[in-house]
């Protein structure tokens, strides 16, 4: 586990998507309240492993909806980055 904090990842997403960060929790959808497509989503999630210099499986990402969803991923099977 990466022991993550929930409000900087927030923050990391609303700077992203352009949406205020006090308008995103753990159900928010990528789809519908954040209004990204899945080239989108490939961009936050590309965006955020950078952040944190994660890599994650892309198969655990396939199915993500919400935002909650990327956050436990990330802390829970990101590896470090080798760069």
């Amino acid at each position: 586990m990466n022991n993550l904090d929930w409000e900087k990842f927030v923050v990391y997403v609303s700077d992203y998507v352009g949406v205020d960060a006090s308008e995103i929790s753990r159900d928010t959808d990528v789809y519908e309240d954040l209004c990204l497509d899945s080239l989108g989503l490939f961009g936050l999630g590309d965006f955020i492993t950078d952040t944190y210099k994660l890599n994650v499986p892309l198969s655990s990402v396939a199915m993500v909806c919400k935002v909650g969803d990327i956050f436990d991923i990330l802390n829970e099977q990101g590896k470090p980055s080798e760069d």
